[in-house]
């Protein structure tokens, strides 16, 4: 096959990988307390609990969202009593965001389901070298920056 075949190949099955997340994401499931959260709900939760305190304007920095939607997330995540939202005492206009200890047990949670879920990937992968492994992030790298100039209006991907 040429490079161009497999590369084509590969982008078919990055989409099709993009299609099956899309589909596991938007099934609600339980983390360690009584709520049904989506993936993008768990998600943020996990950024908040990984930065421990943090703001709007941050979370929607790393996930390329409006500072909008990111608020609406937020507003859902403390009406569930998984995060808490209260002014920077040293910056009044700024609102700092952490998780509550319901959110806590989400995140502990999540995290453990990731190792394990991870682990359970790993070994369908044994025959994959960490070599390869390395080689895949660089190609996924390479593509993303293509893809977010692509999304920007841009078209050069030297940069």
């Amino acid at each position: 096959m040429e490079k161009e075949e497999v590369f084509n190949e590969l982008m078919e099955t990055l989409y099709e990988t993009s299609r099956l997340l899309s589909s596991y994401e938007s099934i609600p499931r339980m983390y360690g307390t009584e709520d049904e959260l989506y993936m993008v709900e768990v998600h943020t939760l996990n950024l908040i609990g990984n930065k421990i305190k943090t703001n709007t304007s941050e979370i929607a920095e790393i996930t390329n969202r409006t500072k909008s939607a990111v608020s609406q997330m937020v507003d859902k995540l403390i009406k569930k009593g998984l995060v808490v939202k209260y002014r920077n005492p040293d910056n009044y206009r700024e609102l700092i965001i952490e998780l509550t200890p319901k959110g806590k047990i989400v995140y502990e949670y999540h995290k453990k389901l990731d190792k394990e879920e991870y682990g359970k990937h790993l070994m369908n992968l044994k025959d994959f070298t960490v070599e390869d492994f390395q080689k895949l992030i660089k190609i996924s790298k390479v593509l993303n920056r293509g893809i977010e100039m692509s999304r920007n209006g841009g078209d050069n991907l030297d940069k």
